[in-house]
């Protein structure tokens, strides 16, 4: 960039001195120099604040984690690697063996809970019956009882023994204690029937509530794209054991995202800076090509500027030449990058509103650095 300058202030110089016949002497030549050092020193200056520039610069992409939600043996794995997919479509399968028997298993829970239900309500008018006849024979010992009692309260005229009385009252005794088991009995049931959950039996709601659970995992055993998008890097296999815990992923999945690029520019540059600023982009992979944007936000923090409370005294670990201000660049003819991988690096110009009359030389360089992506060697 530099270098540019000055051969064309080099090449400015020696046509005037050309053209207007100016000798070279003592006075001429450093004068040209201290004007060409004054004046290229104060455009690179006004164009390094003003127009900040940044080699740092990538397209960044939000991958998401693929994570099954069960464990088993994977038995099926789709063959679309690196191919447009959306969203529902199929990624790979856990052997569902286990969860189809534990959903056969609930549901003949529920099949049994449900005819308990009908033996209790036949229970319950069972014990209806039975508390009928225990009070019925409960009343008649009570009637003895009293016919024994009252009968023997003369003890001259009395037809009855004192045995007979006491064996009558301890009949109605024994008959009072059969109807209240009877009842007791009549109320067990009653409140194993009463225990409802939204109108229906407690143990069979608890059980289709397991039912849906098993569901649940028996449909996770089959995983699916999250959304729009493609899987890469595709390395599971058919065979492998998978497990939600420890979390490992065992699948990278790209969703479709708005292309954007995250630039790194230097801290000296922060009140240049502004959401909304016009920017260019150049990638390594489009020499020649100069893509339009649009600075959308600021990040407000700097990576390197986050701590966390832990057992022992931290120190400053950011360097301002190395952790700069993270600028997101939203491009606009996002067409001229289509063919580009995601990752993609490239370099970015941010034109301010100060000084716009030298934003000229920034995207004449900008552009100039861009034609140098066509020269490269390997090694």
């Amino acid at each position: 960039m530099d270098l540019l300058l000055i051969l064309t202030y080099t090449a400015i110089c020696f046509g005037i001195f050309k053209f207007f016949k100016i000798p070279l002497n003592k006075w001429s030549v450093p004068t040209a120099v201290l004007g060409g050092i004054i004046l290229i020193g104060s455009l690179l200056l006004l164009m390094n604040y003003n127009h900040p520039y940044t080699e740092r610069a990538q397209m960044v992409t939000v991958t998401l984690p693929i994570i099954p939600e069960v464990q088993g043996v994977v038995v099926e794995v789709t063959a679309n690697a690196n191919k447009k997919m959306k969203k529902g479509d199929f990624l790979f399968r856990v052997d569902p063996t286990a969860y189809e028997a534990k959903v056969e298993a609930i549901k003949g829970e529920i099949e049994s809970a449900q005819q308990n239900v009908e033996m209790l309500k036949a229970r319950l008018a069972s014990e209806n019956a039975d508390i009928a006849q225990a009070k019925a024979e409960r009343d008649l010992a009570l009637k003895d009882a009293d016919r024994y009692r009252n009968g023997s309260r003369d003890k001259l005229k009395s037809p009855f023994t004192d045995q007979e009385v006491v064996r009558a009252q301890q009949t109605y005794l024994a008959a009072q204690a059969q109807w209240r088991s009877s009842l007791s009995k009549r109320d067990q049931t009653a409140a194993q029937l009463a225990a409802m959950i939204n109108g229906e039996n407690a143990t069979v709601y608890r059980l289709k509530a397991n039912l849906k659970e098993a569901e649940y995992f028996l449909a996770k055993t089959v995983v699916r794209a999250p959304s729009d998008g493609y899987a890469t890097q595709l390395l599971l296999k058919p065979g492998m054991f998978v497990r939600p815990l420890p979390l490992r992923p065992v699948m990278v999945f790209v969703p479709d995202q708005k292309t954007s690029v995250y630039a790194v520019f230097r801290q000296n540059s922060a009140l240049r800076l502004v959401a909304g600023d016009q920017a260019e982009v150049v990638f390594n992979g489009l020499p020649g090509s100069v893509v339009q944007g649009t600075v959308k936000q600021i990040l407000p923090a700097i990576a390197n500027s986050s701590y966390q409370a832990q057992g022992h005294l931290q120190g400053l670990s950011l360097d301002p030449k190395l952790d700069g201000i993270y600028a997101e660049i939203e491009l606009k003819n996002v067409a001229d990058v289509q063919r580009l991988p995601a990752g993609t690096m490239g370099q970015v110009a941010v034109y301010s509103g100060y000084f716009e009359h030298v934003s000229i030389i920034r995207k004449i360089l900008l552009r100039m650095t861009s034609w140098m992506h066509y020269l490269y060697i390997d090694h």
